[in-house]
């Protein structure tokens, strides 16, 4: 046999035998050169750990960054006993990094091939994964996410055309929840079953995880195929639903890429392709939703602007900013207070972006680190009060609070600590907080809402005329002031029919000793219809900007109205 391999390939036998078996192989076949300090291994490994390539010239370093750390010393001893000849067998378990830097246990055997001056000169062997996944699932009968892969790079000639069609099934935890694993299987069975009578011959279905699938059609030129291929697999499903007299009512969502995309590298395409999935489903059940690169660029620029601000609030809040507008009594025209407003700004290629707050505020909220971030706006505002009060006593600071920062964190306290740092009266401090902020009255706000009236801190509904509005939301809340929308006052500044209404809602309001701050005033001719309609207090481009601390005093430290 042996004679009839090397008949075959000759007197590159070892070199041609080592290309071929490894691409052969679930397994990451190894070479590694002791003397000459140098390791190759099979390409996928590339794919799935921490490295960069497959030839590792510095081996004895390079090798050990991909170890996970509390196993380097270990692996360490082992190849220095193999190279002093106390070992000649190599078959360790241990952990190396994946793309992620996570740890993946892996078992790696091998022989040591010795020269003829009897040292080690060659470790040959094998790694794999000791949790490897499955490549088939038997309960869906369908071959696994590894077989998928298989597939693709299986191709002879590059990707250029087709589709990757992600599905995934609505809400499936509640299904498995309410009538058990078994029939939970038997619709993950079902819905397979369903999908593979839709596909033609040249299309493949995978089964990947949970509730999870693919459709592979590397033929189609237009999204319009992937478009008629998820209304044949709906009408099948909705047909099944109806034939179990609706036991489980369900759907899908579908998330479809271009097949070319495997071109970009696995790591990328799978990325697009949880993407993909993602968005059809953030459009509630049965979305649909084909890839658009504008779309990814906007999920990547999340990504930046999250890992900055993050980076910022442990720098010592870097990029971080607050901005201050006043607030003005409107018969006086005279400034009584301002409100606190966060800004921030990082650095680009392009240099320094100043991030729109529609756009991070979100993101601190997502991410939680609103809270820090909101402590640290907190006290600078309230620094800036005690500041002002030098020269204006009865001077007060509006702060906007997040529900993000009630629910999570001690925003009440953190207020209360703010106050007593800056010797500041109660009423001083106002909290600012959108509608939307508090639809539902649970415990946490309730707690937090008892917590300012104890001590006397005013509370203030911002945002009020947008679509959150509603009176009962003024009896309710109890607040100290709410402020009217700077777009409904525009309107109401612009309409007839909207001024009405806006001039109603003023006594309502009044009637309940609950006052008035009108948002967005920009000309003179609103500030004499606010006048008009006794409005408390005035808000807008027509009094000033939103401008950082040093600005502000130098315009309002004096006390006097610019106007």
């Amino acid at each position: 046999m042996i004679d009839d391999i090397f008949k075959v390939f000759g007197e590159q036998t070892g070199e041609i035998l080592f290309e071929i078996i490894k691409d052969c192989m679930d397994d990451y076949l190894y070479i590694f050169d002791l003397q000459n300090n140098t390791f190759e291994i099979s390409q996928s490994a590339v794919e799935r750990f921490n490295m960069s390539k497959n030839v590792l010239t510095d081996a004895a370093n390079e090798v050990m960054k991909v170890v996970y750390e509390e196993d380097r010393r270990m692996l360490a001893k082992h190849l220095a006993d193999i190279c002093e000849g106390r070992e000649n067998v190599h078959n360790l378990h241990y952990r190396w990094l994946d793309k992620e830097g996570m740890p993946v246990w892996i078992n790696s055997r091998g022989i040591v091939i010795i020269d003829q001056q009897g040292k080690a000169e060659y470790l040959v062997g094998c790694l794999n994964e000791t949790g490897n996944k499955r490549r088939a699932d038997n309960v869906t009968g369908l071959l696994g996410g590894p077989e998928f892969l298989a597939y693709l790079r299986g191709q002879k000639e590059p990707i250029t055309k087709g589709f990757f069609m992600h599905v995934g099934i609505d809400d499936f935890g509640a299904i498995n929840s309410s009538r058990g694993a078994d029939y939970g299987n038997y619709i993950l069975r079902s819905v397979a079953g369903c999908m593979k009578e839709c596909l033609s011959d040249k299309q493949r279905i995978y089964h990947l995880v949970a509730d999870q699938y693919v459709i592979v059609d590397l033929e189609a030129s237009s999204a319009e195929d992937a478009v008629a291929l998820k209304e044949k697999i709906t009408d099948k499903l909705r047909n099944f639903i109806v034939a179990e007299n609706y036991e489980a009512i369900f759907s899908i969502s579908i998330g479809v890429i271009d097949a070319a995309t495997f071109c970009e590298g696995t790591e990328e395409c799978r990325k697009k392709f949880e993407f993909a999935l993602k968005q059809a489903k953030s459009m509630g059940k049965n979305g649909f939703y084909i890839f658009d690169q504008d779309d990814y660029e906007v999920l990547l620029r999340k990504g930046r602007i999250i890992a900055t601000l993050r980076n910022a609030i442990v720098n010592d809040y870097d990029g971080f900013e607050v901005y201050y507008q006043p607030i003005m009594d409107c018969q006086s025209e005279q400034i009584i207070g301002a409100e606190a407003l966060m800004r921030f700004s990082m650095i680009t290629e392009e240099g320094r972006e100043f991030v729109s707050p529609m756009e991070f505020i979100p993101l601190l909220e997502e991410t939680g680190l609103i809270i820090p971030a909101g402590r640290y706006i907190l006290n600078e505002a309230a620094a800036m009060c005690c500041e002002m009060q030098k020269y204006i006593p009865d001077f007060r600071m509006n702060v906007n609070v997040s529900y993000v920062q009630i629910l999570q964190g001690n925003v009440e306290r953190d207020i209360l600590d703010a106050i007593q740092k800056y010797s500041l009266q109660p009423e001083c401090l106002c909290v600012e907080m959108t509608e939307s902020g508090f639809m539902d009255m649970t415990p946490s706000f309730c707690k937090f809402r008892k917590t300012l009236d104890k001590n006397g801190i005013p509370f203030v509904i911002d945002d009020f005329g947008t679509g959150y509005s509603n009176l009962h939301c003024i009896r309710d809340m109890n607040p100290s002031y709410v402020k009217m929308d700077r777009d409904f006052t525009a309107k109401a500044m612009n309409s007839d029919r909207d001024y009405e209404l806006y001039k109603n809602i003023i006594p309502m309001v009044h009637c309940i000793n609950v006052r008035i701050c009108a948002e967005g005033i920009e000309e003179k001719e609103w500030l004499l219809k606010m006048k008009e309609m006794k409005v408390d207090y005035l808000q807008g481009y027509y009094f000033g900007r939103p401008c950082g601390k040093e600005q502000f005093l130098q315009q309002y430290a004096s006390g006097i109205n610019v106007k």
